[in-house]
């Protein structure tokens, strides 16, 4: 995955390869300060920049944040504003030259309006939701600034409640006392703040309830320093940042690959039959495989594929999904397998070329230590996971990662399974056609080329973030960087939706356009892999010639092709649309050019074109 510490210096690597090993529980405050020395002193560009500012004192928190995005493959560079001066910071030119990638907002009751929370127990039900409202709209206020003078992700802070309320127990019992102001004003900033694309917000409640209030919080730093999070805090505050870095930076990895003997259910299936293995209800061993079985089926809700790798006798694999409904997971659910006797990293190899992902978009997960430590040693890209002895223990390895993080899960990540399903039967199409041309012809594609709207712009982000074949320039446009481009007038963004007789592929390739300089320029274009071969792409430029001839200005299209690791298959496409290659180019990049009289579409009659183009 291009986006998560591709090719960087020798030095972060080791550093990374060193936290993966360790169990990111004990990253202590000393640990951290160590770990966060040796990244400031690399010197390659950072892969994210992050800004927090606040109310509170945050100059301890970098070092926590770096230390656990360092672990998912990000080098961060922090930046942090001035105590109680988050609104001025925003347009501070320390804050705009750091150009922060992704922006914090940590606020404390306490601090904000010091004289109602520590009378709180004095204001009548109208003052404390007066005093909500007030909080409420401080919050969208930064956050619409931040909006308009950032491209960043907002990541937005909600409030702990106290570990007791004034009133005790009797709390309870008040109108609109402590306990139910902190729940309502934590979910009304929830609701308000959904609609925003580019805001997350960092759960600082759920946070502290998981490390313990008593352990969470230090009143003696809070009047000492003006922050009373405590290093176990702080640790797991910057354990959550780096989950929200994987999800804005749209880093998530695309396939879940399993184990089964004493992974999916207990025992092993060749000695205990498909009656003997342990998973279901009945005792505490199956009832925990089956609970780990319901996470991984909801992870695939959240659109991520699954796969099976396991040395077995492939029958007796079929005989348990095929003898055991009581399992939450079936053998449909299952995309890809590579069962039987050849090495793990072979099976795991064949799932990615099967899937037709990079084997860095994979996690491995097997309970046999030999196993993990060969796959990390001759496929380090693979994030391989050992599960821990006791299966009560094993849903809570999985929720640990982060490698499964996403900003939102859209209708295209649902129906991911499902759309493997769908290119099996294209594949049965092509392998009964009599021709490559019957094949397109029998497809039935529909294509519909529109301009980019508001609503587009998650599934675009996610495009930008994952494409990597098809990505002409490499380019990864952030959801900020998106939004600009869709209100600026000297840009285009083109949106590409696919579907056929056996489904509907879902918004599949963009193109975003420039006119600058009487010409047209392909800022980019890129296409998901499952999209291509069938002459869509042919469509997208047919459809980007028609603009360079609606456009009386522009003289020629310039098209940039930027060769990275994965974008081979890409590196012929400007040339077989009619373009032509500078005969001298100063770097690695090709500039491609298409004079305005040259511009003519390239036949794909077996596609009926929708949209804009109809």
């Amino acid at each position: 995955m291009d986006s998560i510490a591709n090719i960087i210096e020798p030095g972060f690597a080791e550093i990374r390869a060193e936290l993966r090993a360790q169990d990111q529980t004990q990253f202590d405050g000393a640990f951290c300060r160590g770990v966060h020395r040796r990244l400031r002193a690399l010197r390659h560009a950072p892969d994210l920049r992050i800004g927090l500012l606040g109310n509170v004192t945050l100059d301890l928190l970098p070092p926590f944040v770096t230390t656990h995005c360092a672990r998912d493959g990000f080098l961060v560079r922090t930046h942090v504003g001035g105590i109680g001066q988050e609104m001025q910071a925003l347009a501070s030119p320390q804050l705009q030259d750091f150009a922060p990638d992704m922006l914090v907002l940590i606020l404390s009751l306490r601090l904000l309006r010091p004289d109602a929370m520590s009378g709180f127990t004095t204001l009548s039900e109208d003052q404390r939701r007066a005093l909500r409202d007030e909080v409420l709209d401080h919050v969208e206020q930064w956050t619409t600034l931040a909006a308009q003078r950032t491209r960043a992700t907002l990541v937005v802070a909600n409030f702990p409640a106290p570990a007791l309320p004034a009133l005790g127990i009797a709390d309870g019992k008040a109108d609109y006392g402590e306990a139910e102001f902190h729940l309502d004003l934590n979910l009304q900033l929830l609701r308000r703040l959904r609609g925003h694309a580019r805001v997350q917000v960092l759960d600082i409640d759920r946070i502290a309830a998981g490390v313990g209030h008593a352990r969470a919080f230090d009143p003696r730093l809070f009047h000492l320093a003006k922050m009373d999070w405590s290093p176990a805090m702080m640790a797991a505050v910057g354990e959550a940042l780096a989950r929200h870095a994987v999800a804005a930076r749209g880093a998530a990895r695309k396939c879940l690959v399993l184990d089964l003997d004493n992974t999916l259910w207990g025992g092993v299936v060749g000695e205990e039959g498909p009656q003997g293995v342990l998973v279901g209800p009945g005792d505490a061993t199956s009832e925990a495989f089956a609970a780990f079985q319901q996470r991984i089926r909801e992870l695939k809700q959240r659109g991520i594929l699954l796969a099976l790798c396991s040395k077995n006798n492939p029958a007796d694999v079929e005989e348990v999904f095929a003898l055991r409904p009581e399992m939450p997971l079936r053998r449909e659910d299952f995309s890809a397998a590579a069962i039987g006797w050849n090495a793990k990293h072979e099976g795991l190899r064949a799932i990615a070329q099967e899937l037709n992902i990079g084997v860095d978009a994979l996690v491995f997960i097997d309970d046999n230590p030999a196993e993990v430590t060969l796959v990390r040693e001759l496929l380090p890209e693979v994030e391989a996971v050992l599960l821990p002895e006791d299966p009560s223990r094993f849903v809570a390895t999985l929720d640990a990662l982060h490698s499964f993080e996403k900003a939102v899960v859209l209708p295209d990540d649902i129906g991911k399974a499902e759309q493997y399903v769908q290119a099996a039967a294209r594949t049965r199409l092509s392998a009964t056609a009599a021709s490559f041309e019957d094949y397109l012809a029998g497809l039935e594609t529909r294509v519909i080329l529109r301009g980019a709207c508001a609503a587009d712009l998650p599934r675009i982000a996610q495009l930008c973030a994952k494409t990597n074949q098809f990505n002409v320039s490499g380019k990864r446009h952030a959801l900020g960087e998106l939004e600009t481009m869709l209100v600026s007038e000297a840009h285009e963004v083109i949106c590409v939706s696919v579907a056929d007789r056996f489904g509907d592929l879902g918004l599949v390739g963009i193109a975003v356009l420039r006119e600058a300089d009487a010409a047209l320029h392909v800022d980019t274009l890129l296409m998901s892999c499952r999209a291509l071969g069938r002459g869509v792409e042919t469509a997208l430029m047919n459809a980007i010639k028609a603009r360079l001839l609606a456009r009386p200005d522009a003289l020629q299209l310039v098209a940039p092709f930027v060769p990275t690791a994965k974008n081979h298959p890409a590196a012929g496409y400007f040339a077989g649309q009619g373009l032509v290659a500078d005969d001298v180019a100063a770097s690695a990049t090709i500039i491609y050019r298409l004079p305005r009289g040259d511009a003519r579409p390239v036949p794909c009659d077996w596609l009926q074109i929708l949209g804009d183009e109809a």
